[in-house]
């Protein structure tokens, strides 16, 4: 079981302290990067999801007139394989019915597996 939340400053530490885990999320935690990632999660849709009140993953989508364009999907390893990926991204799904949403992402078989339709070199939710 998992809780959807609306993403939000006080989520920030416990956030980035997991994706600081992963070597694939440097691009948005190096020291570089960290500044401008703070802020794209503030000034975007973003949700986390937490399990037994710890955060296990987060959505971000980027909301346009014309779409909803999910930019990053992540769970973390040891939480993957509970269908939280699937909540989140049916959190997005749910906040924009009036929309089109597409994702943006290199994990094919990931969006396949949950039936998600390719459009071009993107899916669709």
């Amino acid at each position: 079981m998992c809780n959807i939340l609306r993403y939000e400053k006080r989520h920030e530490d416990e956030l980035l302290a997991l994706l600081k885990n992963e070597p694939d999320w440097n691009s948005f935690t190096s020291d570089v990067a960290i500044g401008k990632f703070r802020e794209s999660l503030l000034n975007s849709e973003s949700y986390i999801c937490e399990s037994h009140g710890a955060i296990c993953g987060y959505v971000r989508a980027l909301v346009d007139g014309f779409g909803v364009y999910v930019s990053e999907l992540y769970v973390a390893p040891q939480y993957r394989n509970n269908g939280y990926g699937k909540e989140l991204l049916g959190k997005v799904r749910q906040a924009h019915l009036e929309q089109d949403v597409y994702v943006l992402s290199d994990e094919d078989l990931y969006y396949g597996k949950l039936g998600c339709k390719r459009v071009g070199s993107v899916f669709q939710l």
